[in-house]
This record gives C-alpha cells, structure tokens and sequence, in this order.
C-alpha cells in the first residue's frame, strides 16, 4: 500500500510533465451535435475534435478566457496522471508488497489504506505532507510565463520528440490513457466496495459479475 501511495504522490508518469502544446488540428465547428456542442474556449483544444467532438454537457468549455481553460486543461492532465499512476498501483500491489504486516490487506486497496490509516495515522500525514509538497513545485513551475498547460518542466528520458506530428500523438495519447485511468479509478473502488474484493482478487476468483452470486452487495 505505502509504494502505492508514494507512486501517486511522486508524479513519476513518464510523458506526465513533458511540455503540452496545442495539437495542429482543424477548429471543431460550432454545431449541435449528439449531446452538447462545444463553446468557444473548446474550439482547437486538443482531444476536442475525437469520439465525441461535441461531448461538454457541463458547459466548461462556454468560457472563453484562455488562462480559464488553460487551468481546466492543466486540471485534467494532472488528475488523468494521477489516476494512471493509481490505477497502476492498484494492480501492483496486489502481486508486491513491503513485508509489513499493516500492508497485509494489499490485494483490496481501498481497505489497505484504511487499514494503514487506523494502524499508522503518521503515515498518513506523510503521504499527504508528500502530496503538497509535489502541488507545490508542480504549481510553482506551472506558473512560470508563458508555460503550456500541464509543463512542469521535467522530461527525464528525454522523450520530446523533434518531430511535431510525433509529439502531438504522444500528448494525444497521455490525455485519452488519463481520462480511462480517470474512469479506471472510480470504478477499481466501487465494484471493491459493492464486491468486497480488489480488481485482481476479483478476477482470480471468478467473480465477474456482482448480481446475485452471493458475494458481492447484490
């Protein structure tokens, strides 16, 4: 559980803090479409213009001031790479775990940490003195002028590509992985709460469905 919680708190992903310019694309037309059309902050944003170009049924992109969607976007690829990195530890560990027995519960991840915070509380406060800590050099360098969204100024393996076409399809592909990793998440800790077992338990059981096998909330 603790290399769960350091994982997410470190903000390790590897495209995570790589630069985020704007995608060359064409500008999405300001039409009706299945659901919601899009507003004027939306039109041009990256991953605006696939699936479903016209998907903002709460209306965010109706703001138009650029440092508003600018912080809405920066939100986003920062809560999609926490989630990759949640989702990754929830599937780690339960195959790894440190030899402690406060992480003996690792297979469930939602009751680990609640078991970690009834038997540890200090850690606890560690994780979170770690987390703002990382918000704030995270912030600190999102606030420098002129930074793009979501540049935190950190590419360790040096994975900037030169070539732009190739670079635009690695920000794609970080802000689509962090909206599933995003959905991922959520779900991991409901179907535990409703099945009473973690994502890996769950599927090493056979339980696959929680309708009236007898084991889960239904």
């Amino acid at each position: 559980m603790m290399s769960k919680a350091l994982l997410i708190v470190s903000l390790t992903s590897v495209s995570a803090f790589l630069p985020f310019t704007p995608l060359n694309v064409a500008r999405v037309a300001k039409t009706s479409g299945p659901v919601m059309k899009l507003g004027p902050g939306g039109e041009g944003l990256i991953g605006s213009d696939i699936e479903l170009p016209t998907w903002d049924p709460l209306g965010f992109t109706n703001n138009a001031n650029p440092e508003t969607i600018d912080w809405y976007r920066a939100a986003e690829l920062k809560h999609g790479r926490v989630a990759m990195l949640a989702a990754l530890g929830e599937i780690f560990q339960s195959f790894y775990h440190l030899p402690d027995p406060v992480f003996s519960e690792s297979s469930k991840p939602w009751e680990a940490l609640q078991q970690v915070y009834s038997e540890r509380p200090l850690a606890v406060v560690q994780i979170l003195l770690a987390i703002f800590a990382c918000e704030v050099i995270g912030q600190a360098q999102q606030a420098l002028p002129g930074q793009a969204p979501g540049n935190l100024n950190w590419d360790p393996l040096n994975l900037r590509s030169d070539d732009e076409e190739t670079w635009e399809k690695v920000q794609l592909r970080e802000l689509k992985n962090g909206r599933l990793a995003m959905l991922a998440i959520a779900a991991f800790f409901v179907q535990e709460n409703l099945t009473g077992q973690g994502p890996i338990e769950q599927i090493v059981a056979g339980h696959i469905n929680p309708f009236g096998d007898g084991q889960g909330y239904f």
